[in-house]
């Protein structure tokens, strides 16, 4: 099979591998769609903590049973299929209660395992026994169903804040992650939705999204525009989606008393902090981190796609051939799209 393998940070290479055997309990998927997100883009030039090379990356996977092992009756052959790409042990404390991203033993799909950069890819027989496989309805399209793991990551942030219909809530950063809570916000009712974003492209296309209020970060005093809006006490709850200090720090120090900050996107960079964290003490604020998604949170994110109540297909703004991973890579770099698919 085609596929693209990266072998260290800026080694990926387009090249044929062996088609994976589908053993007892085990699945092969032949690809339908695979997404290309930031995290791939950072597994390529930086690396990552739960990356183990060589790697074929992907982990917004979407496919076609086309082989099972024995054993196996969760699918059948033929079935349009999306993969969450956790493969927990099922049976730690994490597991048992539902929170298996936290598994310690977890394997990733595109990190410990070969993911969705391939034309096919194989579940693991713990992946198959632990539901990694869900069934699409022939209405949803593979591309659609490859965003359904960014969108179950934005279930398991807005769960931990406990994000309600009385919320204000704030997003920072128009990319494909806060479009996707945003939208996630809409669905459950949401009182208010506030972005700030600074790249004026952004900013245009997010009138076309479910933002209730959009601001300028870079024409008007963000403090005070969030003032204005709360009658001066302060946002209920803030998401940033975009990496770096500044959203961080922006964030808590916009918050209300017992205000909730999403630890969403995972900081970089060597800036100062800009936020006095004595904040959290006299405002008893919450800090509540989110990491990946849980089977459950994935199941509830199809679930909503499924049912016509979180539409997607309007962030599909560019697809691609697997050939072409590397120019889609760049593409999420230059922040040219909202969602780059690959489609096979």
């Amino acid at each position: 099979m085609k596929a693209a393998v990266l072998k260290g940070i800026d080694e990926l290479s387009f090249r044929q591998v062996e088609t994976p055997d589908c053993g007892p309990g085990e699945v092969l998927v032949k690809l339908g769609a695979c997404g290309i997100c930031r995290t791939d883009l950072k597994c390529l030039s930086h690396g990552q903590r739960d990356l183990k090379l060589p790697r074929i990356l992907g982990h917004e996977i979407s496919g076609i049973v086309v082989e099972r092992g024995s054993g196996v009756t969760q699918v059948a052959e033929g079935e349009r299929v999306q993969v969450a790409p956790g493969i927990p042990c099922g049976i730690c404390k994490y597991c048992l209660r539902g929170q298996d991203n936290l598994c310690s033993s977890i394997n990733i799909l595109g990190f410990h395992k070969d993911g969705g950069f391939a034309e096919y890819v194989l579940i693991p027989e713990e992946g198959v026994r632990n539901g990694l496989l869900q069934r699409i309805p022939e209405y949803l399209s593979f591309a659609e169903a490859a965003l359904t793991e960014p969108l179950a990551c934005c279930v398991n942030m807005q769960d931990s804040l406990g994000i309600s219909k009385e919320d204000q809530l704030l997003i920072i950063g128009a990319g494909p992650l806060g479009i996707l809570n945003a939208k996630l916000a809409k669905a459950r009712g949401v009182k208010r939705i506030i972005l700030v974003e600074e790249k004026q492209k952004r900013l245009k296309r997010a009138l076309n999204y479910e933002f209730d209020y959009v601001i300028d970060s870079n024409k008007l005093n963000v403090p005070k525009e969030i003032s204005n809006l709360t009658k001066g006490m302060g946002i209920d709850a803030v998401i940033p989606c975009c990496p770096g200090i500044k959203p961080f720090t922006q964030g808590i120090n916009l918050l209300s008393k017992r205000g909730r900050l999403g630890f969403f996107s995972g900081l970089m960079g060597n800036d100062s902090l800009g936020a006095d964290l004595n904040l959290i003490h006299y405002k008893e604020l919450f800090v509540s981190g989110a990491y990946g998604c849980s089977s459950g949170h994935n199941r509830e994110a199809l679930s909503l796609m499924s049912k016509d109540k979180i539409m997607v297909r309007d962030m599909i703004t560019k697809r691609i051939s697997l050939a072409e991973v590397l120019a889609g890579l760049e593409m999420v770099r230059n922040q040219t799209e909202i969602s780059v698919i690959i489609e096979y």
